[in-house]
């Protein structure tokens, strides 16, 4: 499957915006991913809709909402969201995970579920037939630079075995910890899609396009 990268909005400096959204649209991105957090889900508090109105202000890439908050049912609505754009959450925090999968298909976004390390892959056997495209956390969600959990790459390969049965070719993105050595192994198991930060590839505007290039050609050589 086509190896897809999505730079976290999170760790860009503010006042560096509009100039990272220039290079992700040079090099042709796949999506923007944009957290939302709620402070109950997870211990912080991040982004809303007005970055997120600016960032569409400035750019028709794809963004990737992901939303790591309780009743996340609640939160869909509260974004102006824009047709390409992808909306994922927590199964484990609303009893009605299948319906927010339907209702964001309904808008004609992309709808995918987060699973975080200690989340069974079961949930696929029920919410499969509308999802879009799966996340998994490859450390515990809230905060950036963490440690790759010990079970990150067998989940992968298990989701993509598990896809394999259910008879689906969708997106596998992975979150956390997506350094160059670390986001091969993970294409190397199976997942397709990477989330990017300061670990990786978002650590200077000015070198961005050059590192994007060089991280995407590493991973495609394993």
């Amino acid at each position: 499957m086509e190896l897809k990268i999505s730079p976290s909005i999170m760790v860009c400096k503010t006042r560096e915006l509009a100039d990272y959204i220039r290079e992700f649209e040079d090099v042709g991105l796949d999506s923007i991913h944009f957290d939302v957090m709620d402070g109950h889900f997870v211990d912080n508090i991040m982004l809303g809709t007005n970055l997120y109105n600016d960032v569409k202000s400035m750019t028709d890439i794809p963004v990737d909402i992901h939303l790591m908050t309780y009743a996340p049912e609640k939160f869909v609505d509260y974004f102006d969201l824009r047709k390409g754009d992808r909306v994922s959450f927590h199964p484990e925090t609303t009893r009605q995970a299948f319906k927010i999968l339907q209702g964001v298909r309904d808008k004609g976004l992309s709808a995918g579920i987060v699973l975080n390390p200690g989340t069974p892959i079961t949930h696929l056997d029920e919410l499969h037939e509308v999802t879009d495209f799966v996340t998994l956390m490859m450390v515990n969600p809230g905060f950036a630079g963490q440690k790759l959990v010990p079970n990150g790459l067998s989940k992968i390969r298990r989701v993509r075995e598990k896809l394999n049965e259910l008879d689906l070719e969708i997106d596998i993105f992975v979150d956390g910890n997506t350094t160059p050595e670390n986001a091969r192994k993970m294409f190397q198991h199976g997942a397709n899609g990477i989330v990017v930060g300061t670990s990786s590839i978002v650590r200077s505007v000015e070198n961005f396009k050059k590192e994007y290039r060089n991280y995407y050609d590493f991973i495609l050589a394993a």
